[in-house]
């Protein structure tokens, strides 16, 4: 193995964070980590692994710690994410490097280590003991409620509706425990920031978040933050726009709002990796989108 130099714990380091966001401007075009972590979102839980040569990281692997449950029990868990090197440094065993060094790093230290590969990518997680599994979305086709819009688009550039997306993420009730998390805001916010910004709908009455978007008559709830029981059906029809809704998708399980649903698909989009004991395997399950890293 190589011996290049692993840089670690580095969010305050200004020359090292700068050169993680020109890596990601790099390997992933359009996403920016900059206004995260200038909104206070980078939490020590988030700790990018990277190498660099000459000035520049030019490979990395990110771990974010985190609180999941998984089959209704509490464990500690690794999510892998922003995985990747620069095409001019590609195929030098960089990414092996990194990987060997944070599946040593967290050894016996926590249950399971899990991630969201890209297509390129499937054959490499299971050299290194990961297995594979397929997450559905849950779609609801039948008794979709009547459409009676009244939430309130939110803002996320007004400062009074940013602190209430803050207020609300902070209070949230756990949305899975089939295969979910909790404490993990500071994904969610990631995800608001450069995902979903336009797609945020308030119920005062109720105090709860969607994050949604409907489009050819498919209304895809990717989150709803809430903190107490809420009548789902009522809270759904008054964020329901159009008149021809023929679907409604969930990118969660539905352990602990029961929703309703009708079939499942595979989501293909990255399929789900997974190194440790995973006992809900064979079942339909999907991790809250919004935690994804």
């Amino acid at each position: 193995m190589n011996n290049y130099r692993i840089h670690k714990n580095y969010r305050d380091d200004d020359i090292l964070r700068n050169a993680f966001f020109d890596f990601i401007e790099t390997v992933y075009p359009g996403l920016n980590f900059k206004i995260w972590f200038e909104k206070g979102f980078w939490r020590d839980e988030y700790d990018p692994h990277s190498i660099m040569i000459d000035g520049r990281i030019v490979s990395n692997i990110s771990t974010t710690r985190m609180n999941l449950f998984v089959d209704g029990k509490q464990v500690d868990g690794i999510q892998i994410g922003t995985v990747g090197t620069i095409p001019e440094y590609q195929r030098q065993g960089l990414s092996r490097t990194l990987m060997e060094h944070v599946l040593d790093k967290y050894k016996g230290k926590t249950e399971i280590i899990f991630l969201y590969s890209s297509e390129e990518a499937f054959k490499f997680y299971p050299k290194f003991g990961f297995d594979r599994y397929n997450e559905v979305i849950f779609i609801q086709s039948k008794d979709i409620p009547k459409g009676r819009f009244s939430a309130r688009k939110l803002d996320i550039n007004s400062v009074a509706d940013f602190e209430l997306i803050k207020k609300w993420l902070s209070r949230r009730s756990i949305i899975s425990k089939l295969f979910g998390a909790s404490d993990y805001d500071f994904i969610t916010m990631w995800h608001i920031l450069n995902r979903y910004p336009a797609n945020l709908f308030y119920l005062e009455e109720d105090e709860i978040i969607f994050i949604a978007s409907e489009k050819n008559s498919q209304l895809h709830i990717l989150d709803i933050i809430y903190h107490r029981q809420f009548d789902l059906t009522g809270a759904l029809s008054r964020i329901i726009e159009s008149n021809n809704l023929k679907s409604v998708h969930y990118y969660f399980s539905p352990d602990q709002l029961d929703f309703k649903y009708d079939e499942v698909v595979i989501d293909t989009d990255s399929p789900l990796f997974v190194r440790g004991k995973f006992p809900i395997g064979g079942r339909h399950f999907k991790f809250p989108a919004t935690a994804q890293t």
